[in-house]
């Protein structure tokens, strides 16, 4: 566990620097902005010349306490890690501006390494905070899907932007917006994206209770016949949403290292956890 827990440490801290990087050299450099809190502080700075890295942590600190509190668990404590970790690396990498003649190679290379950034946050089991504090609390008390609360958000954002900027400033940020969500993909491999789990293990009972104590996920058990062996087991069956998967990866890899198992993509999911089944 400690060997886990350094290595998603370790992530957060790269990931946290490799996404302030992006904004500060790609976006702030060329008056572009991210979305969520982070283009809230970038916004802020073009108009009042807010230091970014203060501005950020100031906004992060009550969605942060507000999380611990209605969230709680291992995540908020990497939020808070990740989100102290993205305020010191804007400090940092303040005076590291690109200026580009183009902004639009801007903010696809911006777009392209925020998204980097973010996706070795995430795969390190944390966030860089803002936005994913706010979405999980939306998520979880008003059933308002991950997806459209956080494209409410950056639409919010973008919007603000594009009447105090401009619309060109608009669109380019808008363009750079998608390639980091992309890069984000790539990097996780799909693990923001909701997977379908089928686990066949010996252990199969240690395996149902880790997975359901650590993610608080549901999981089926399917009694099977091996057809080769014609031995009975049971098949564990979960679907897993964001920064999930790698968890549970590693909770069958340190039970069991014999266990088979498949993940493959869930296009829509209806119920609890995810979206409302009656709208």
């Amino acid at each position: 566990m400690k060997k886990e827990l350094l290595k998603d440490i370790v992530l957060i801290t790269a990931g946290a620097f490799i996404y302030a990087f992006g904004v500060n050299y790609f976006f702030v450099a060329n008056k572009l902005a991210d979305g969520g809190l982070a283009g809230i502080s970038v916004i802020l700075h073009y108009l009042f010349n807010f230091n970014i890295s203060i501005t950020y942590l100031v906004l992060n600190i009550p969605l942060i306490i507000m999380g611990y509190k209605l969230i709680g668990g291992q995540f908020i404590l990497k939020t808070f890690y990740g989100t102290t970790m993205t305020s010191l690396a804007f400090r940092v990498f303040q005076n590291y501006l690109g200026t580009m003649d183009d902004k639009l190679i801007a903010s696809i290379f911006g777009g392209l390494i925020i998204g980097i950034g973010l996706g070795t946050i995430f795969v390190g089991g944390g966030s860089s905070g803002g936005s994913d504090i706010l979405v999980k609390i939306l998520n979880k008390y008003f059933d308002i899907p991950i997806g459209k609360a956080f494209l409410v958000l950056d639409l919010f954002v973008l919007s603000a932007l594009g009447l105090l900027f401009g619309r060109d400033v608009f669109m380019y940020t808008l363009v750079g917006l998608f390639i980091s969500t992309k890069a984000i993909d790539f990097i996780q491999d799909g693990v923001d994206k909701a997977k379908a789990m089928m686990i066949i293990s010996e252990k199969s009972e240690e395996i149902k209770e880790e997975i359901m104590k650590q993610t608080g996920r549901g999981v089926t058990i399917i009694n099977a016949r091996g057809g080769y062996t014609n031995d009975t087991k049971n098949v564990l069956y979960c679907i897993m949403g964001r920064y999930e998967v790698t968890t549970v990866k590693r909770i069958v890899k340190n039970l069991d290292r014999r266990a088979f198992m498949s993940i493959s993509e869930v296009s829509e999911v209806l119920g609890e956890g995810f979206k409302d089944i009656t709208k």
